[in-house]
């Protein structure tokens, strides 16, 4: 199971397992390897010690022997028998000589056999009895080595056992005398069993060969291993190392003998030198065990006591109503109640976001009401008090703020309230909160209610310049638009918060002289002159001439001209907008003269008065009376003019190809239309390219082909038919025409006999 997936019961139940078991584990482990590493470094050292002890067992034995026999050489009788030849007749030396060896020959210290020779006088003695030998290098060849040597002694070994060899006198060139004396193996093999370490315990020479081992078949295997070897040769005198033989690990002690040369060895399987660890250790698991059997019975007990808890915070959750935790659920109760308890505080956290965006939202409603009059002066102070608003200012100032124009920006008009909306949280982070109420959004301008404690005003609009001016510069880098500030005239008394309102909104109207990016302050556009503006009816009657005319390019340059006089000083805002409401009446006006539909030119759009009031600059509003109001109306004049001329000539058209064969006249059809016939006469020549008579003729002329080649109807009567005086005036007529007489033109289109 994944521990993730576990419930906090089982991982509690876990937890206090595991605090339990890994000390303990970590308590038998560390007791195991204590007590193992403890027996084998004892072990190791019960090793060197006894290694040490065999060898001072042997040596202590060797030294005896060559301690007698020096002490024998060195004895008056030793030394007499250098220059003794062999003499039957001399017995008495000899005797005393064999007596001497006997006694050396001690059970002890292993000697079984002395023989003394005489290298000079080529005798020997020993316990076989007194012989001589006649080849000295043949009786000797076993010694040679050691004679030809500088040693002085040695011990040697040979199939039986180990032997000593001495020279005597010492330090000559040709000794007189050599001793030799032999111990067995089976008296070694005494001393080397008196240790009984663990394993085999063996004795090797300075060559590293094998003089006496308990288990020499095992030792001889081991001496191959060039581990060991390498480590015997190297200048340790003792020491320990762990070789790998046939598959099984040993430990093998070793001793290097300064006085012989020889390498004592101990080498015992590490199974042997671990067995009482791993009993120790058995004993720890089961102990250990033991307490893991407790350990979990406690942690089974405990973690249930204090699950406790828990399950009943659980219980309370499941029958509070709250449908997360479920009694029954397979789901870690831990789970279940942090589920509950962010459910909430989620709702809460919710409820308090909706909680403070109601206030902001009452906030924002109570300074729209309180702009535009709607607000009691009781419910005021009420307000206030429960907004933590600055009921102590002295002073207050409506602050509105209009962006300029979209044009060329990267905006549009449906971006203008999220603008809005921007430039609202660019001024709450200007204007200081002890300085302003919460800032609105009303239409198209973005409105602020700001107040101080100072009393004097000029330190006041100096700080009402510096907000302005601040507003306009974080509109400009972080939104990249244009915008204007209308400040109103201060005021005392929350109650004419909305006089002050319309203040600084009618001020915002006095970009249209100043421009854009303006900071209008009410109480100067409003102190102005109060002399009349005269309207610029020259101008006007212009204008409207041209329009009617259709001359645009024209129209366009008057019209800067009207604008630029209507913004003229003295200027004033209401005046300016009746002017352009009357020059927006006239411009109208052509069209219903024309018999023009105004439908025409708002079809599926706002009111033409609703697009003006939006306009705010000069540059807008001249711009829109070109391109809304100018240009379409010249385009609908000239489309009903063009549809007035093509009623005209069809309608004199029709009337010809109807009466072409009565006494018509253009009078007469302009007298049927309702037209001037001057005016009909014009209309129709720029609508066919030729005049009303030519027309009549060339259609007579057409209507007396047909006859000619169609009809038996002679020259005169088409003639009479289509109202000439006379014959010969159709007849030259025709000819001027189609460069024939009528009658030549039958005779070639149909075969009939001229009659001209």
């Amino acid at each position: 199971m994944n521990f993730r997936q576990m419930t906090y019961l089982n991982k509690l139940l876990v937890y206090g397992f595991l605090l339990g078991v890994i000390p303990l584990a970590i308590l038998g482990f560390l007791s195991y390897f204590r007590a193992s590493t403890t027996i084998q470094k004892y072990v190791e050292a019960g090793n060197l010690q006894i290694i040490k002890y065999s060898q001072l067992a042997v040596e202590q034995n060797m030294k005896t022997v060559e301690t007698a026999l020096v002490a024998f050489l060195n004895s008056p009788q030793g030394t007499d028998l250098y220059n003794i030849p062999l003499d039957y007749n001399k017995y008495e030396p000899f005797s005393r000589l064999e007596s001497s060896m006997r006694q050396i020959q001690i059970y002890e210290i292993g000697v079984f056999d002395v023989t003394l020779y005489n290298l000079q006088y080529l005798w020997r003695v020993s316990n076989a009895g007194i012989t001589t030998f006649d080849n000295k290098e043949e009786e000797l060849q076993p010694y040679q080595d050691f004679l030809n040597s500088s040693l002085n002694s040695t011990w040697i070994k040979n199939e039986q056992g180990i032997r000593f060899l001495k020279k005597s006198p010492l330090y000559v060139t040709n000794p007189a005398m050599l001793v030799v004396a032999d111990i067995p193996y089976s008296h070694l093999s005494k001393l080397l069993l008196r240790a009984n370490p663990l394993g085999s315990t063996a004795i090797l020479d300075r060559q590293m060969e094998l003089i006496i081992g308990q288990d020499q078949g095992s030792v001889q295997q081991l001496l191959g291993n060039p581990e060991l070897k390498k480590r015997l040769s190297g200048d340790d005198l003792e020491g320990q190392l762990g070789i790998k033989h046939d598959g099984q690990k040993y430990e093998v002690t070793f001793v290097h003998s300064g006085f012989s040369g020889w390498y004592y060895i101990a080498a015992a399987p590490i199974d042997e030198i671990t067995k009482e660890s791993r009993s120790i250790g058995q004993y720890i698991w089961w102990i250990c065990a033991g307490i893991l059997f407790l350990i979990l019975l406690a942690a089974w007990f405990g973690s249930k006591n204090m699950y406790r808890p828990i399950r009943m915070l659980h219980s309370v959750l499941a029958g509070s109503g709250d449908k997360n935790p479920d009694p029954n659920s397979t789901e870690d109760h831990i789970q279940q109640i942090g589920q509950s308890v962010k459910k909430l505080l989620d709702r809460e956290k919710k409820m308090s976001s909706q909680i403070e965006g109601y206030t902001v939202q009452l906030e924002a409603f109570f300074v729209q009401k309180l702009i535009m009059g709607d607000v009691r002066k009781r419910e005021i102070t009420e307000k206030l008090g429960m907004f933590s608003y600055a009921a102590g200012w002295h002073k207050m100032t409506v602050m509105a703020v209009e962006i300029d124009t979209l044009e060329g920006t990267r905006y549009s008009r449906n971006d203008q309230d999220l603008l809005l909306f921007a430039i609202s949280n660019m001024v709450s982070e200007i204007i200081p909160e002890t300085n302003r109420l919460t800032p609105i959004v009303s239409n198209s301008s973005q409105l602020n209610v700001v107040g101080t404690v100072l009393d004097d005003p000029v330190a006041w609009n100096t700080e009402l310049q510096l907000w302005a001016e601040e507003i306009q510069k974080a509109s400009s880098n972080y939104l990249d638009v244009t915008v204007s500030v209308a400040l109103s005239k201060p005021v005392e008394q929350w109650t004419d918060v909305p006089r002050a309102y319309r203040e600084a909104m009618e001020a915002l109207h006095y970009r249209m002289r100043l421009g854009n990016e303006a900071i209008i302050y009410s109480e100067d556009v409003n102190s102005g002159s109060a002399e009349a503006v005269q309207y610029p009816l020259k101008l006007e009657q212009e204008l409207l001439a041209l329009i009617k005319s259709g001359y645009r390019l024209r129209a366009e340059e008057k019209l800067h001209s009207f604008m630029q006089e209507l913004v003229r000083p003295p200027f004033h805002f209401h005046e300016y907008q009746l002017s352009l409401f009357r020059m927006l009446t006239e411009i109208t006006s052509l069209l219903q003269a024309e018999g023009v539909p105004l439908r025409e030119l708002v079809d599926g759009e706002a009111s033409l008065i609703e697009q003006m009031t939006q306009l705010r600059t000069v540059e807008e509003m001249e711009e829109w009376f070109l391109q809304r109001l100018i240009t379409p109306v010249i385009a609908l004049l000239e489309k009903r003019r063009s549809s007035q001329f093509q009623n005209i000539s069809e309608a004199v058209i029709q009337m010809i190809h109807e009466e072409f064969d009565t006494l018509l006249t253009l009078e007469l059809c302009a007298s049927r239309i309702h037209y001037h016939p001057h005016y009909v006469s014009k209309v129709f020549r720029q609508e066919t390219g030729v005049n009303f008579s030519e027309y009549l003729l060339k259609h007579r002329l057409e209507m007396a082909k047909g006859w000619l080649t169609e009809t038996s109807m002679t020259v005169t009567e088409i003639a009479e038919k289509l109202k000439y005086t006379n014959p010969t005036n159709f007849i030259r007529y025709f000819r001027k025409i189609e460069g024939i007489t009528p009658g030549q033109y039958r005779e070639r289109n149909s075969g009939v006999v001229s009659e001209d």
